[in-house]
């Protein structure tokens, strides 16, 4: 919906929607399953005798996998099972002001969801159990929740009415400037010693588990985000996954995907440049640009998310973006 408020004011509201099925995934549904003595996996050997198994070791995983006599290391599939969806409001105001000021802003307040966000052509992208899509469904890698975008054109009213030479010179200069915020990007904490019982390959992800008393809200350390560099998430929220066999294998914990959400990112750039004539068909635009022009730094999502290593666990060590960059730009027009 658009609308017209009078005085030079004009607003738009609108829902923008998206909906992806049978995406494409690589997951492994040769997966180990997990035993127990309740429930046991019972192999018919060739001369007609029979084994039970009711233990989960490393040892015994290819004698688990489902595909005999294929084991599931190494073994991927790619197949149309993924889906994903999108919702979105998006509002922008925009007015005229007098004296040659032009403003807008819009803001996005969005989610998107899906089961997986990469293309991978060579490891396993499932979450934990590979069987079970819907394990994997969590907030797209890329999901900024909330985004909000200012930008504004101005014509400089200094000697814009003077003639002469000294007018040319001085008089006609424009700036403008871009300001974006927006909240950060999803990530996961994850636990680089789970899943030994199902023997995946190496691409494979597995959850790390939470402490008791703890979950997705309150597993974040509180404060802003500079003071949360060190550590983004509380290290003692976590336990590492679970051991379900006598040899130390382990499954996977019950860390959603994409449970946290990252440091915001902000960001203003601003320019100011002139066009000069040179008589009727010829022209030179002079333009100074300024990136980052506040030099404010926009912190990346931590690298390390895996409670294996609890001392570098959600620590934030780059950044996203560039520091200040100003920028000289010389356009002939003929």
């Amino acid at each position: 919906m658009e609308r017209d408020l009078g005085k030079n004011w004009f607003v738009s509201v609108g829902y923008v929607g998206t909906k992806g099925t049978h995406l494409r995934v690589t997951y492994d549904p040769d997966q180990a399953n997990l035993v127990s003595p309740q429930n046991p996996i019972t192999l018919t050997a060739q001369n007609g005798q029979k084994f039970t198994i009711t233990q989960n070791t490393i040892a015994n995983a290819a004698a688990r996998a489902p595909f005999q006599p294929l084991g599931p290391s190494g073994f991927e599939a790619f197949s149309p099972i993924a889906n994903s969806i999108y919702h979105s409001m998006q509002l922008t105001v925009a007015h005229h002001f007098a004296g040659g000021l032009y403003l807008q802003s819009a803001y996005t307040y969005s989610r998107s969801i899906d089961n997986d966000s990469t293309v991978s052509v060579a490891f396993v992208s499932f979450f934990n159990d590979q069987n079970n899509p819907r394990g994997s469904r969590g907030l797209s890698d890329f999901d900024h929740r909330h985004r909000a975008s200012t930008s504004f054109v101005y014509e400089l009213p200094f000697y814009k009415n003077l003639g002469g030479i000294k007018g040319r010179a001085l008089g006609g200069w424009q700036t403008s400037g871009v300001l974006t915020v927006q909240s950060g990007a999803p990530f996961s904490v994850l636990d680089s010693g789970g899943g030994t019982a199902l023997q995946l390959d190496g691409g494979s992800s597995f959850s790390a588990g939470f402490a008791p008393g703890f979950s997705c809200r309150n597993a974040v350390t509180p404060g802003s985000d500079e003071s949360r560099l060190n550590n983004f998430v509380n290290p003692n929220a976590f336990v590492k996954a679970p051991v379900v066999g006598p040899d130390g294998s382990t499954g996977f914990g019950d860390v959603p995907r994409n449970c946290f959400i990252g440091p915001h990112q902000a960001n203003m750039d601003l320019s100011i440049g002139k066009t000069f004539r040179i008589g009727e068909t010829q022209s030179v635009l002079f333009r100074t640009e300024f990136l980052n022009v506040a030099n404010h730094p926009s912190f990346a999502n931590p690298p390390a998310t895996d409670v294996e290593n609890p001392s570098s666990l959600a620590k934030i060590n780059s950044t996203i973006g560039n520091p200040r960059f100003i920028q000289f730009s010389l356009k002939y027009s003929f």
